[in-house]
């Protein structure tokens, strides 16, 4: 269906996780390059946030809205903590004053779970530490703010670690892959990375209990659960930067959206149960090839758009156009009814 069209101030964008809430759709975006420098002098921010009001998708998606600062440019909308924030000021390319010059934390958004109830919402997300002057990155964890009352928080879940805030950390599995809530339970998938395949894991936890880490459990197989994030098994394989999950009404099942590992090809499976089992993978689109022989990645569903009871669903996927530069590619997926 072409772009999703954004501000003309953005360069490229990955990630697109979006949620409704009161009526606007929300997106969450990793790394973004922006054709002009914003307050704090940046054209290149760890993260940004846009949205739109219209949910009509039948003729594209425009995001009407962006987090800016005062020059009317996005600027990052997840806080640093005060030592996180004097660390990457220290380290800066652009006024650097201890090596390595480059070095900073960064905070990229995943899921953004609404939270109703309790008047917020969630939003996963996974800190890394990188440098500039060399290729690749660590992972530290990964973690949950709290959106609430216009402001964002990072709880401590974790007092008196290195990374107070952090759910999960190190080699464990971070669960900001997808999420779905049935009633209010909250279940969230984790991408355990092997060669050439993303084996997704399940957890869940009552929502009001997400930032708890002791009250997520984690699916073992059989129907069991287990307090043990090791017990964990694969439900299925899922996608490149992330799976989306969703109840689809009118399939009447959950349905599973993602990008082919290290290819163009985007899929779909479908569940009667958040944890399963899940059907095969079935391919149903092939993405434009991106820049320098790039795959495509992060193609996530935006149930929100849905039409036809979720008969027709829109999926957007992230297509590298040049250097630090993307397009979001939309694409209308349409059911038949499913088979007796």
């Amino acid at each position: 269906m072409g772009l999703v069209g954004q501000s003309p101030l953005i360069q490229g964008r990955d990630g697109t996780y979006s949620a409704l809430m009161n009526g606007t759709s929300y997106w969450l975006f990793d790394d973004t390059s922006m054709t002009e420098e914003n307050a704090s002098g940046e054209n290149f921010i760890d993260n940004s946030m846009a949205w739109t009001s219209n949910l009509d998708a039948s003729n594209g998606i425009t995001l009407t809205g962006n987090y800016v600062d005062s020059t009317g440019v996005p600027t990052e909308f997840l806080p640093f903590l005060p030592w996180e924030a004097a660390y990457n000021t220290l380290h800066s390319s652009s006024n650097c004053q201890k090596k390595p010059c480059g070095a900073e934390f960064a905070l990229w958004p995943g899921p953004l779970v609404p939270d109703p109830a309790r008047n917020r919402a969630l939003i996963f997300y996974t800190e890394i530490w990188r440098d500039s002057n060399e290729p690749g990155w660590t992972t530290l964890g990964t973690g949950i703010a709290i959106w609430q009352s216009g402001k964002i928080t990072r709880p401590a879940v974790n007092p008196g670690t290195t990374f107070p805030t952090l759910m999960w950390t190190g080699t464990e599995v971070g669960f900001s892959a997808g999420w779905v809530v049935s009633g209010d339970t909250l279940y969230a998938y984790g991408n355990q990375s092997e060669f050439l395949s993303e084996n997704t894991q399940i957890a869940q936890v009552a929502l009001e209990n997400a930032t708890t880490p002791s009250a997520w459990t984690y699916y073992a197989g059989n129907n069991t659960w287990s307090p043990n994030a090791s017990d964990a098994v694969t439900v299925f394989n899922g996608g490149d930067a992330g799976s989306s999950v969703f109840y689809d009404n009118f399939l009447g099942m959950y349905v599973a959206i993602y990008g082919g590992v290290e290819n163009d090809n985007i899929y779909y499976a479908v569940s009667y149960t958040p944890w399963g089992p899940w059907s095969a993978a079935a391919e149903f689109y092939t993405g434009l090839p991106g820049y320098e022989g790039n795959a495509d990645y992060a193609a996530l569903a935006h149930p929100e758009f849905a039409g036809g009871n979720g008969q027709t669903e829109y999926v957007v996927y992230v297509q590298d156009t040049g250097f630090l530069a993307q397009n979001l590619q939309l694409v209308q997926l349409v059911f038949a009814p499913p088979a007796n």
